[in-house]
């Protein structure tokens, strides 16, 4: 019998991953102030490769450090604008998508994300700067959402421990 390399490849026994993770809690300094936002549970799903790491910011192009960012309703469209204002939306759609891609493509089905975020928060703050935070979700997890990917927030991890791991 004859297989292909790709055929033996998806037959060996190397782990596939479960969920994307949002790249900050796997302890890299990319969120908008240059740090991290490391978790244990997270790091031992990527150790056990169970989980990838990707920050939808960053896959848009967005440097670290960067301005910090919030989401807002502009017009009738959900708007990503720094605190001084510039509108940031295109590379956080960017990113999601990205992010959507590699879903997509590893069949991926679920997304544990960092919370608040305007990238991977199911909630996010509402563009005032205030802390207040609204019940719509960052871009990145809207997306996902969308598609039908279960986005769990790094809010849930403790309670879902024992499913996880």
């Amino acid at each position: 019998m004859h297989f292909s390399l790709q055929t033996l490849y998806n037959h060996l026994m190397i782990p596939k991953p479960h969920y994307i993770v949002s790249l900050c809690m796997a302890g890299f300094a990319c969120r908008y102030n240059g740090t991290s936002k490391f978790n244990q549970i997270v790091a031992k799903l990527i150790d056990e490769g169970r989980a990838f790491p990707l920050c939808p910011e960053l896959l848009g192009g967005l440097p670290t450090p960067r301005e910090a960012a919030e989401c807002k309703y502009v017009d009738g469209e959900l708007k990503v604008l720094t605190k001084s204002g510039e509108d940031v939306t295109d590379a956080f759609e960017r990113g999601a998508k990205a992010v959507l891609n590699f879903a997509k493509e590893h069949h991926i089905k679920k997304a544990i994300l960092y919370h608040n975020s305007p990238s991977c928060g199911i909630r996010t703050y509402d563009g005032t700067f205030s802390g207040t935070l609204t019940d719509y979700p960052g871009i990145a997890a809207g997306l996902l959402q969308k598609h039908g990917i279960e986005v769990i927030s790094s809010d849930d991890l403790l309670k879902l421990e024992a499913d996880l791991l």
